[in-house]
């Protein structure tokens, strides 16, 4: 398995949510992309997306590490919510109705998560939810699952795009003006792909 860049991986998905979706890749590929392959590259990608401070990752690495089958479960909880928020925004991308079941998902870790919160008035009086710093699934889960909830319920869908490089498929919204984004990131996919095609028709 290739080395995983979770601390490092780009975040073009325009929302929490979607970048959370793109922790792996080419998953029609026989050998997906996988970059959540162990409790501590959650924490990594969770520092890097600013979900969680770095001293708190810190004291959630050393929990976590005292007790391997709750990072297993951790982990295996974030991979649940992470293929269903990308089954659910490849089928809006491709026009399609998402499945009840992934939708369902997407609500029972968003209560579970709502019930370690609180509601907290910020300096301009508007409230926001702040998930408790324990457990860690509210922690890290909680934040990732609103923000699917949120791009549902009051995002733009229609711009709501999937990469089409085969190797990619991440999911990203579309920002620009006349909504003719069409790669990740055109740099990398968009280029490499160009490229491919080039190859291909001088060979």
């Amino acid at each position: 398995m290739a080395q995983s860049r979770a601390g490092s991986l780009a975040l073009v998905g325009g929302v929490l949510a979607l970048d959370f979706a793109n922790t792996a890749g080419g998953r029609d590929l026989p050998e997906p992309i996988e970059h959540l392959q162990a409790p501590r590259h959650l924490l990594d990608w969770s520092v890097h997306a600013s979900v969680l401070p770095p001293e708190l990752a810190g004291s959630l690495h050393a929990t976590l590490a005292a007790d391997p089958k709750a990072a297993q479960a951790l982990l295996e909880a974030a991979l649940g919510l992470r293929e269903a928020i990308h089954r659910v925004g490849s089928a809006i991308a491709q026009r399609r109705t998402p499945a009840a079941p992934d939708l369902a998902t997407l609500r029972q870790v968003s209560a579970a998560a709502l019930a370690e919160a609180q509601l907290a008035p910020d300096e301009s009086g508007r409230c926001s939810l702040r998930f408790a710093a324990a457990p860690a699934t509210a922690a890290i889960l909680g934040p990732i699952a609103w923000s699917a909830l949120d791009l549902l319920r009051q995002g733009d869908l229609a711009r709501l795009k999937q990469c089409p490089a085969a190797d990619c498929g991440w999911l990203f919204l579309d920002t620009t003006r006349n909504g003719s984004r069409r790669w990740c990131d055109m740099a990398t996919c968009g280029n490499r792909t160009k490229a491919r095609r080039h190859r291909h028709s001088t060979a």
